[in-house]
Order: C-alpha cells, then sequence, then structure tokens
C-alpha cells in the first residue's frame, strides 16, 4: 500500500535524498579562446529568476539506461550550446556589465536516488518536493566566475522511474529554449542522432545603441543591486501549487466562459488567467490588482542565432472592479487591451547600468502563456513523460502564473504566490470551478 500524500509531505522535511553525485559535462570539442556571449537588456532584466524544470518517466522509460548512456549525448549537444557551458564575467568597462566567457566551464550534473516511488511524489501538488527534485543553485554561488548557469539533476526513485531536473538561469533565455535544449539531449540519447535542426549558435550577441529613458514601472520592480550574488529574496514566504486540469474539465471551463462572450471563442490560456485574476482580487481586499503583467511566447524558431529571452511583456489594466468582473470580460482585456513593453525594459536596464536591478515576474501578478512549449516533446525510449512540469524561483509578491500543456489535451497551472494567499486561492477555485 503507498504512503498517503500527507505521511510524504511531513516527510519532505527530511532528506529524502542519498547517494548524490556531482560532475560536469561540456562540449566535446574545445571552444576557441577568446569567445565570448553578451546578454541584451532584456537578458540581464531576467538574471534573478531561475527557471526550473521537471520531467517523470516511469520505470519502462529508464530500464537499463546508465550514467554513461546519460552522459556522452551531452558532449554532442554542447558543441551547439557552448555557451551554456560557459562562466560569467564582468567587463572591465566603468559599467561592469556582465558577460558569458565561452571557457568550457561545463552544465552541472546531479545524481541522486529518492526514498520514494514516483508515485509518491506525483501524488505531492504543492511542489514542495518537486523542487528538491531540481538542484537549484543561484549564480554567485560560491562565485559568479565559478558559477554554471544550467544544473540537470538526474534522480531515480524506489520501485523504478526517473525525474530530470532542469536548473536554467532565466538571464540565459526563456522557457521556450530551455525546454528546446532539453529536448535536443532526448533525441541524441533516443535516436543516436541529433535534430535536424540542432546547429552551433552563434554566441556573440552585437549591443544595440543608447535609447533615451522610459520609467520601466509598473511592469518591474526594482531592487537594490544584488552584486555578485545574484538571489532575489523576498520578503514573504512564497510556495508553489500546481493545478492539473483534464481536457473535459478543460472543456467545461472554456464553454462557461465563452457563453459569458457571445461574440468570440475566448483561447484557454486567458480563460484560465482570467478566473486567477478574478479570483486574487476577491482574496486581495485591500490591494485588488487592477493592473496585471502578461508574457507570451514570440514566434519561435530555434536557428544558428542564439534567441536569449525572446518573449513579448505586455501589461494589462483594469478600469473596473476585477472582482466584480465577469472571466470573460477580463479575459477579453487581456486579448484586446496588452500594452507591450518590452522596449521599456530593454531602455531602463540601458539607462541604469548596473546601480539597481529588477525582479519582472511577481512585481505584478505574472501570468505566462507557455502552451506552446514542447514540454512533453521529450521522449526516452519511446516513452513521453507522465507528467512534466516548470517553476520559476526568484518571485516578487505579486505572483506567478504559469499555464502550461498537460497529458491528454489538458493544462497544467502553477501558480507561486505568498502562503496565505495561495491556502485561499486553492479553496476558492475548488468551490467555484472545481479546480483542485
Amino acid at each position: 500500500m503507498s504512503t498517503s500524500i500527507h505521511a510524504v509531505e511531513n516527510k519532505v522535511h527530511g532528506n529524502p535524498f542519498y547517494d548524490l553525485k556531482l560532475s560536469s559535462v561540456g562540449p566535446a570539442n574545445v571552444t576557441e579562446s577568446g569567445v565570448t556571449y553578451e546578454p541584451t537588456n532584456v537578458d540581464l532584466a531576467m538574471k534573478l529568476h531561475y527557471l526550473l524544470g521537471l520531467y517523470f518517466f516511469p520505470k519502462e522509460a529508464v530500464e537499463g539506461l546508465t550514467v554513461f548512456n546519460i552522459k556522452e549525448p551531452m558532449f554532442t549537444l554542447f558543441n551547439s550550446f557552448n555557451m551554456y557551458c560557459g562562466r560569467f564575467r564582468r567587463s572591465d568597462e566603468s559599467s561592469r556589465r556582465p558577460y558569458v566567457k565561452c571557457n568550457d566551464g561545463g552544465v552541472r550534473i546531479i545524481e541522486a536516488k529518492c526514498k520514494y516511488t514516483i508515485d509518491e511524489c506525483l501524488e505531492m501538488k504543492d511542489c514542495s518536493l518537486h523542487k528538491l527534485l531540481v538542484y537549484n543553485q543561484v549564480l554567485g554561488t560560491p562565485e559568479l566566475a565559478i558559477s554554471p548557469p544550467i544544473l540537470i539533476q538526474f534522480t531515480w526513485f524506489k520501485c523504478g522511474g526517473m525525474s530530470i531536473g532542469l536548473s536554467w538561469a532565466h538571464v540565459l533565455g526563456d522557457a521556450f529554449l530551455a525546454s528546446h535544449l532539453i529536448n535536443s539531449w532526448g533525441q541524441l540519447i533516443s535516436t543516436g542522432h541529433p535534430p535536424h535542426n540542432l546547429q552551433k549558435l552563434e554566441p556573440k550577441t552585437i549591443m544595440e545603441g543608447k535609447r533615451s529613458f522610459v520609467d520601466l514601472q509598473p511592469l518591474s520592480k526594482r531592487v537594490d543591486s544584488v552584486g555578485d550574488y545574484w538571489k532575489f529574496v523576498n520578503n514573504c514566504n512564497m510556495i508553489t501549487f500546481c493545478f492539473q486540469i483534464n481536457a473535459a474539465k478543460l472543456e467545461n471551463i472554456l464553454l462557461k466562459i465563452s457563453g459569458q462572450c457571445e461574440t468570440r471563442q475566448i483561447p484557454s490560456f486567458e480563460c484560465l488567467s482570467a478566473i486567477i485574476w478574478k479570483t486574487l482580487a476577491k482574496i486581495r481586499t485591500e490591494a485588488e490588482p487592477r493592473v496585471i503583467t502578461v508574457c507570451r511566447n514570440r514566434s519561435y524558431q530555434i536557428n544558428n542565432v542564439h534567441s536569449g529571452n525572446n518573449q513579448i511583456f505586455g501589461t494589462v489594466k483594469a478600469e473596473c472592479q476585477v472582482k466584480d468582473a465577469n472571466p470573460s470580460d477580463l479575459a477579453a482585456l487581456m486579448l484586446d487591451q496588452t500594452t507591450h513593453e518590452e522596449s521599456q525594459i530593454d531602455q531602463v536596464i540601458e539607462k541604469d547600468g548596473d546601480l539597481s536591478d529588477f525582479v519582472v515576474y511577481g512585481a505584478n501578478l505574472t501570468f505566462i502563456d507557455l502552451e506552446e512549449s514542447e514540454i512533453y516533446e521529450l521522449e526516452l525510449k519511446g516513452h513521453k513523460p507522465v507528467f512534466a512540469n516548470y517553476m520559476v524561483e526568484g518571485v516578487a509578491e505579486s505572483g506567478l502564473v504559469l499555464v502550461l500543456p498537460g497529458q491528454s489535451k489538458g493544462r497544467t497551472v502553477t501558480a507561486t504566490l505568498p502562503e496565505n494567499e495561495m491556502l485561499q486561492l486553492r479553496a476558492e477555485l475548488e468551490k467555484e470551478w472545481c479546480i483542485v
């Protein structure tokens, strides 16, 4: 008989892992001396955020899979992604602007065993154990010059099965680029052949000229410079919870909200975001979130130019009482009234130099559309993940909501909020929408 979810949650505070082993993997071919990659202004605005990708595979997918099988394809993979094996440095100029020295320092690999079964881990939706399956080490630990921006943790579960945890410094790029990297590794390990579109990315970015200053508020939150320790410290306890919405329930939600809007169909991202926006407005009685940030996918194609943070940022402002609005009206507002703000990020980072740092996710209540991300395209021996999810570390107190693909045309909604708000959100979503 499997351990109950409550028993597992009670054990999380202990250490469920053992036999940890650390190593590094870099490109098979040595990168020539002097190659650098210069992050864009938008990249640097994201430097205090970290993406945590997590993939669960069943016993059948990993039987006979050895550490050698896992690591060998990575040498080929990082020939094309050699800038991700580098380390951050500061320029000698007065700006001290960070850049990546492509010195083949390598991606950090963590191997671990877990005391729990894969089913016990999947029962947990509050993500407390899930985050432990991703080895999250912020840049600057112990020093910026030797900190890997990517860490990949392979965890074998009791009774079979494995998870793959990807810790990705957001300064490198967005979730679409991160999932492309791990999917390319999966194709190499499954077929022995690189993906047809696996090309060597050009690591040198041409910096754009100076621009006039435009105030970044309210898109981001300015914080004091963190120096060479790239970690955002929040003033409240933030927790992450995962809502899994199957296809039938999603269809019911879409029909209910689209029924409120007689003129057109509302897409699932806007529908789910509007529900959570309205619910949080009911919870935040003292400061209703009238302005939200929306991040969407730009038309995305990996070619021989490093894409970095390619998402589209925008703000949406409601003139009405959000807690009293129909979700269909809020969804329509997100579709029709989003003001794109990427240029503001670019301009303020250029103006500010290294005097301050910023957090984008959670400066306003933030919604990220990852529905088109191919997180279920990672395959091992013909098996796709039984569950895949992305989370974010470094979220400010207004909170973050990710809308991702789920299994069998469903959706996964992963929210990071202050602890007291999360408890209320879960209760309201279950009561009003049967979302648990």
